[in-house]
């Protein structure tokens, strides 16, 4: 009898041990999602719209962006610092292109009226034009923006009296500013103009207009990963000079202010 109750009694736990686990188990376990803390944003003026390189600023071409805080640079216009910027920027030109969405960097605009090559030209820089046709523009595939040697080609003699064609890059790494009045890339693939605007220093300016006086001038196309890169022009090839090949500049009334020598090392200037 004693035995039977002991048994009763153990099964009696067992059940209720089982019971217990099987009402653990039946109890869905709900997680807690993670609250996200929110970012701190600053409203920054952008641009709504792709706008190319010599367009004038029109209201629908700027609209303001939640932009996250930690990410304004100081060159960013924000709502809090120039609530009226976009009125205040309209009309004015665009020196190099935005794309939608792009943070507006008043660096790269120019006040209202700015003339448009002037818009194109970095600060200390000069635009000059030399003509072109397709054979010294690489077969027309030289575009605004490209980068190019240039490249000035020029009947010599020899000692000897032999007539030599001798060619020499006199500038590289130059930026094309312009392909007769087309500043930007088109949807053609290339593009046959009459003359190549070019950007240079001022001393190059000089350099350029008399190898062009001088000589037929050629530009070279460079390729995109080189344009940071800075090249030495190679040395002229050391030819005599023809005899009498000298060049004559003249002010308006007729005073001579220069000789410019044709040689080998290149152009010689001499009182």
């Amino acid at each position: 009898m004693l035995r039977a109750a002991i048994i009763l009694v153990a099964l009696a736990f067992g059940g209720l041990a089982a019971w217990i686990v099987v009402s653990q188990q039946s109890v869905p376990v709900v997680a807690t999602p993670a609250v996200a803390m929110p970012i701190p944003t600053t409203d920054v003026l952008v641009a709504a719209s792709d706008v190319p390189a010599g367009a004038a600023l029109i209201g629908g071409n700027l609209r303001w962006q939640a932009w996250p805080a930690s990410g304004v640079g100081p060159a960013f216009i924000t709502r809090a610092a120039r609530p009226n910027a976009e009125s205040e920027l309209a009309g004015m030109t665009v020196r190099t292109g935005f794309i939608a969405g792009e943070p507006v960097n008043e660096s790269r605009l120019l006040g209202v009226g700015a003339g448009f090559l002037s818009v194109m030209l970095a600060s200390g820089m000069r635009a000059v034009a030399v003509k072109i046709n397709a054979e010294t523009t690489a077969g027309g595939f030289i575009l605004p923006n490209d980068h190019v040697d240039v490249m000035q080609t020029f009947n010599l003699t020899d000692s000897a009296g032999a007539a030599q064609i001798s060619s020499r890059v006199i500038l590289s790494n130059v930026r094309v500013l312009a392909i007769d009045q087309m500043v930007a890339r088109q949807d053609s693939d290339s593009f046959v103009g009459k003359t190549a605007t070019l950007e240079l220093y001022p001393e190059q300016v000089e350099k350029v207009t008399t190898a062009a006086a001088s000589g037929a001038i050629s530009l070279v196309l460079r390729p995109l990963a080189d344009n940071a890169e800075i090249v030495e022009p190679a040395e002229a090839p050391s030819i005599q000079p023809p005899p009498g090949r000298t060049i004559r500049i003249y002010r308006k009334e007729g005073l001579e202010l220069m000789k410019i020598d044709v040689g080998a090392s290149g152009l010689v200037v001499r009182p």
